[in-house]
């Protein structure tokens, strides 16, 4: 008589739970990733907001024959279906024609929470009369 052979309870029991091991690690590892795909995504395309911003500012000038006014400006913008605070800082340089702007772009929906602060995205640069 031939004995059928196989796995064993305890075998089968003992790969179940190495499985449910590895995949609790997986699915965790999983998450950590989606979340910082997000995070990618908001701080390039705060990026890009902060950058047309910047872009925007050197076309005011451009033929005009006073600079850029200094001062803050705070404004809400959409790009890409959300919405984005822009605060802008210009001030003036020691160049009369040229002038410094901070620009600090925050997720809209997220402007208010502390722990979102650092998906935003920041640019400084100078803006010039020519």
């Amino acid at each position: 008589m031939r004995r059928a052979r196989g796995f064993t309870l305890v075998e089968i029991m003992v790969a179940l739970g190495v499985f449910a091991i590895v995949s609790v690690a997986v699915y965790g590892r999983i998450g950590e990733i989606l979340q910082q795909t997000v995070g990618l995504e908001t701080r390039t395309l705060a990026t890009w907001v902060a950058q047309n911003r910047m872009s925007a500012l050197a076309l005011e000038v451009r033929g005009s024959t006073d600079p850029v006014p200094t001062g803050q400006r705070t404004d809400v913008v959409t790009l890409a279906g959300r919405s984005w605070r822009v605060q802008v800082e210009i001030s003036a340089t020691s160049d009369p024609e040229l002038r410094r702007v901070e620009i600090e772009v925050q997720p809209g929906d997220l402007a208010a929470d502390a722990e979102k602060a650092s998906d935003g995205a920041s640019l400084v640069g100078f803006v010039g009369r020519y």
